[in-house]
């Protein structure tokens, strides 16, 4: 097949020759003079002359350009194929980018990335992403009973618009029916939320066979050990013991009965909201169940087995079983130290029996914490009170919505450890002042009677704002 831009191509530089042939001949015919030729030619008097007396020992050869298959930078075919040889011995499947990072660092050769980039779409080794075919997903069947397969996953979205903060909605979606089994409105995705959300599906519905999810670290440990495998997460830990098996996806479209979902309730859900005057997360809470049942009445299926798969809660103990359960060392003055808390055991054989030892520490959904020995629970006091939430962590992505609205708390009530070297305000207490005042000149601070004023109405609106 003819190539149309090559031949448009050829056909311009064909009309240009022509025409630059004319002009000149019409100025060697003393027909025009030598400024109407450099207009017409777009030169220089110099240039001109050059083309003219080219012209006039080649013909119409010598209009050809001189730089035409003389590219200043190309690189010779021999070294070409040195570079194609290693890429298709060592890095078929590198980027371009990458495989021109190893061939400086491996083979001591220096070739642009463009460059070889070009070179591999040539060669057929690489294809751009609008060369490559989409990936196709094949469909698959729903789940035969109700309770068989539940779909969970949560969703990051400004669900109340501009009239709240961003929050995350948490769906569990039964693959048979897609039928909504519970819809919960939380901060941020965590075990604790996940969890509660699992005790209320197992005292509702009871347990279902299984539970499929994306890899997220709540279901899927990132890293692996020195063997290669993977320790279980607090919530699959809690999910085995209760005989819930955890499948995770390896694609968004593998789940997407529940990602379909998400972009309904964004459509639906949030001018629902609107028209209740819904701004908060309890609000939204109390609202979910009404619009679950909508939902789940426009838009859900029957399945083809009308049997509930549901096991029975049947003895198992949520309270203990839902939990966060670390392991920690006991040191020699009987303290354990868990989330920047100590904690300090309370004098008894059993207690001085774990020095050296690991004890399990146990945190319930409920807030409450507990230390066990095996089976034994050891009471303990706490030595310090006042939880470090003010200290410096790294923060997910997806917490940061949170993490800022704490923040923004900590930052509206002034701390009452002032004089703490560990704690973030530290050292920061004489730029404390009240707004309401006159602000004194930054070279002069208030004294210290008419602080401790300030201190003390500070203190009581803290109180009156806890209350």
């Amino acid at each position: 097949m003819e190539d149309v831009t090559d031949k448009n191509y050829d056909d311009f530089i064909e009309i240009e020759q022509d025409y630059q042939a004319s002009v000149i001949e019409a100025y060697l015919a003393k027909e025009i003079r030598l400024t109407d030729l450099m207009d017409s030619l777009g030169l220089k008097r110099t240039q001109t002359i050059r083309k003219v007396q080219r012209f006039k020992a080649e013909g119409y050869k010598g209009l050809e350009s001189r730089k035409i298959g003389l590219g200043n930078n190309k690189l010779d075919d021999k070294f070409r194929l040195q570079v194609m040889d290693l890429v298709r011995e060592h890095y078929t499947d590198f980027g371009p980018t990458f495989a021109a990072e190893k061939l400086i660092e491996r083979h001591r050769i220096k070739v642009k990335a463009s460059t070889l980039r070009r070179w591999m779409i040539d060669e057929g080794v690489w294809q751009t992403r609008f060369d490559r075919q989409p990936k196709i997903y094949s469909p698959r069947m729903r789940r035969e009973c109700r309770g068989e397969l539940i779909q969970v996953d949560g969703s990051y979205h400004r669900w109340f618009e501009k009239r709240g903060p961003e929050a995350c909605l948490i769906a569990f979606i039964d693959d048979a029916t897609s039928q909504i089994m519970h819809l919960r409105m939380v901060d941020h995705e965590s075990s604790f939320n996940y969890m509660r959300c699992l005790k209320w599906y197992i005292e509702q519905y009871g347990r279902p066979l299984a539970l499929y999810s994306d890899k997220h670290s709540i279901f899927r440990a990132t890293n692996t050990d020195a063997s290669g495998n993977r320790n279980a997460t607090q919530f699959s830990r809690a999910c085995n013991t209760l005989g819930i098996k955890v499948i995770c996806a390896s694609s968004p479209q593998a789940k997407g009965r529940v990602e379909r979902t998400f972009r309904t309730h964004q459509d639906r859900l949030i001018k629902e909201m609107r028209l209740a005057h819904i701004s908060t997360i309890e609000e939204a809470n109390w609202f979910l169940e009404s619009y679950r049942q909508k939902h789940n009445a426009k838009f859900g299926v029957f399945a083809l087995d009308p049997s509930d798969a549901h096991k029975p809660a049947g003895n198992f103990d949520l309270e203990h079983l839902l939990t966060y359960t670390v392991v920690r060392k006991v040191f020699k003055d009987l303290t354990v130290s868990f989330n920047k808390i100590r904690f300090i055991l309370k004098q008894s054989p059993e207690a001085r029996r774990t020095i050296g030892k690991r004890v399990t520490v146990v945190v319930y959904l409920d807030g409450k914490i507990e230390i066990y020995d095996d089976e034994t629970s050891l009471p303990y006091t706490t030595f310090d009170k006042l939880t470090q939430a003010y200290e410096p962590q790294i923060v997910d992505r997806k917490r940061l919505g949170s993490a800022m609205q704490m923040a923004q708390a900590i930052a509206a009530v002034e701390p009452h450890h002032f004089k703490r070297n560990n704690h973030i305000m530290a050292g920061f207490r004489d730029f404390f002042h009240n707004r309401l005042m006159p602000c004194p000149s930054p070279c002069k601070m208030p004294p210290r009677k008419h602080e401790a004023n300030i201190m003390a109405d500070r203190a009581a609106n803290c109180i009156s704002i806890q209350s």
